[in-house]
């Protein structure tokens, strides 16, 4: 993400934080957060990281499914350096990834960008299987979450069916040019990595990560010395990431953040403490990513990148 972009998305933040204040009394909202048990920030961002090393494990089967060969420690830095592009839409930025891989091992983006693209949309539908949860208490969301798995299995349907597939890749690699050979890469790592058992294992992978992040909602309210539901603290997490990732805002800031306070109001709590809870958790997930992976990336960034350079120049 270019500097300015960066600062850009840093300033609408502060914005949606003072706004989300304002709506719940600055004093009140200043009180409920000195109440806090900050010893329960911990928890939180332990659980956040178990679910980031979750993903991991994930990430690093689908680069084995493709025959992409990382070493740990080159790929934990892609890896963790890629969750910079949190605030990004969709976490869409997070295909850097792939160059990321080729700055080290000069693999080609035909084979890593569709891996990325697997990833992210595995990681969407556990979170459309954690928020059918929602059917339970908030039928509304139902007819969302039913479109999307739709729209899910016509991709998969897609890119498995030879008669359709060769049409598109046909269409595709006229409009390619000199890339047409890339589309067919692209479309076979895409084959390779949307098989029906690795969706099962990636989607089982990613329902374990996002549960580590709605079970730290469940505590982020009870450090607040309020209760939820361990149920109603998985949909509504579920549910408010889902909608944030749909809105293709940045981070889904303001979206992700109003479905949270506005579900846990309508499950109970009241307006300061509904934003106090946002605030902490979003910090405890979001901004915490995001600054985790831009530390590991300034940081290892010359030293890795560096190393991979200076032997291909040998």
């Amino acid at each position: 993400m270019e500097k300015n972009r960066f600062w850009l998305v840093l300033i609408f933040a502060v914005v949606v934080y003072v706004v989300m204040g304002v709506y719940a009394d600055l004093g009140d909202l200043l009180t409920a957060l000195e109440s806090f048990d900050w010893r329960f920030i911990i928890l939180l961002l332990c659980l956040t990281t178990l679910g980031y090393l979750i993903r991991f494990v994930r990430w690093d089967y689908f680069l084995r499914g493709v025959g992409v060969k990382l070493n740990i420690r080159d790929n934990l830095f892609v890896y963790i350096s890629g969750l910079s592009m949190t605030i990004t839409p969709a976490k869409a930025g997070e295909i850097w990834k792939g160059w990321l891989i080729r700055d080290i091992n000069g693999e080609s983006l035909s084979k890593t960008v569709p891996v990325v693209i697997s990833d992210r949309l595995t990681d969407i539908l556990a979170l459309v299987f954690l928020s059918l949860l929602g059917i339970l208490y908030y039928k509304q969301g139902t007819y969302i979450i039913v479109a999307i798995l739709i729209i899910f299995a016509v991709f998969v349907l897609a890119v498995r069916s030879e008669a359709v597939s060769n049409r598109l890749i046909r269409v595709l690699e006229k409009r390619a040019g000199k890339y047409s050979r890339d589309v067919e890469s692209m479309h076979q790592t895409f084959k390779e990595t949307l098989t029906p058992k690795k969706l099962v294992v990636t989607t089982v992978l990613g329902l374990m990560a996002w549960f580590m992040e709605c079970l730290a909602l469940y505590l982020a309210v009870a450090g607040f010395g309020d209760h939820l539901g361990m149920v109603v603290s998985t949909f509504t997490f579920s549910f408010a990431s889902l909608a944030g990732a749909l809105s293709m805002i940045p981070g889904g800031l303001g979206v992700a953040e109003a479905t949270l306070s506005g579900l846990l109001q309508f499950f109970g709590l009241t307006a300061t403490l509904s934003v106090g809870v946002a605030i902490i958790i979003r910090f405890a997930t979001l901004w915490y990513g995001t600054f985790l992976g831009l530390a590991v990336y300034l940081l290892g960034k010359s030293r890795i990148i560096g190393e991979k350079r200076e032997d291909t120049d040998r």
